[in-house]
């Protein structure tokens, strides 16, 4: 599998985002749609405290919130399984070692998302400062001597058609290089058409959305043709870096049943060089030796066989 093209890698660092059009198979979103269906009652809606929007063009009815479910890896089987093949996407492993290193790693647990018509949306929130104008370390986007560095990259995937205007996922493009904090007036935008700065991209079902959480983004209420809007998200780290902590007690019993593939992109936080794991381009498993002669050392030293 190829890495980024050159004008897939200009845009990524022009905007902060790109689109992988439809590399999900149809029977891989029909059977992710019907898990869905079928574990309904393991959403959980956002009410009161817990909504996302607090800002009047985030709210839609003012009643709906959001759905959330991130167990999908657990679900009885045939449910999950279609959620942890997804965990390792032909297309988008050499597209991850690309903006996150080879050695990344899931980091938040996995997350689906349903928005119902006029449920609410999500106020705009990431970027690369906070609101007080602090550098955010945790979601830095950085670009050195031509090599893209991620330290949280989002991988969504679409399974319903979305049409600009439609609500759901908006993003500023090029706000993850922002040296100023977001504006009042920006971040309570009203409406999309007048907000050139701000985008809600034309997404199939499919379709895979990529993009930095340096970069500012959201989600307007879901006013589309269908009845509701379905996204899956999996978020990715560079291999020595954290955000979550899911990954110590959801994901170490779950490594048993997964394949190697699956299993590596589970790893907790560590350098490759440190014998880590890793995936290449074409999805066989890698991994960066450490010398025997340096684990001993180790082993003597720190009685463990890594420091």
């Amino acid at each position: 599998m190829a890495r980024l093209t050159a004008q897939q890698r200009y845009l990524f660092d022009l905007r902060g985002f790109l689109i992988l059009r439809n590399i999900i198979p149809s029977d891989e979103l029909t059977a992710a749609k019907e898990a869905i269906s079928a574990n309904l009652h393991k959403f959980h809606e956002r009410k009161g405290a817990l909504r996302n929007s607090r800002l009047e063009a985030f709210q839609g009815d003012h009643v709906r919130g959001r759905l959330d479910c991130g167990t999908m890896l657990h679900w009885d089987k045939p449910h999950c399984e279609v959620f942890r093949r997804l965990l390792v996407i032909p297309q988008v492993i050499p597209v991850l070692n690309e903006l996150c290193g080879k050695g990344y790693r899931l980091d938040h647990l996995p997350l689906t998302i349903i928005q119902y018509k006029d449920a609410e949306g999500f106020d705009l929130h990431g970027g690369n400062l906070d609101e007080n104008g602090q550098w955010m370390q945790d979601l830095t986007y950085d670009c050195r001597f031509g090599r893209i560095s991620c330290n949280l990259l989002n991988v969504a995937i679409t399974l319903d058609k979305v049409e600009p205007g439609d609500g759901g996922f908006v993003i500023i493009p090029g706000s993850h290089k922002a040296n100023f904090p977001l504006p009042p007036e920006i971040a309570e935008c009203d409406k999309l058409d007048e907000n050139k700065y701000l985008i809600n991209p034309a997404l199939n079902p499919g379709d895979v959305l990529i993009f930095t959480e340096a970069a500012t983004h959201g989600a307007f209420p879901w006013r589309g043709n269908s009845d509701s809007r379905r996204t899956i998200f999996y978020r990715y780290c560079p291999p020595n870096f954290a955000y979550g902590r899911g990954y110590f007690d959801k994901n170490a019993e779950l490594a048993q049943e997964l394949t190697e593939q699956q299993s590596v992109v589970l790893q907790p936080p560590f350098v490759p060089r440190l014998n880590r794991l890793h995936l290449e381009d074409d999805g066989t498993v890698g991994t960066t030796v450490r010398s025997e002669m340096k684990i001993a050392y180790d082993k003597e030293v720190f009685d463990n066989d890594y420091f």
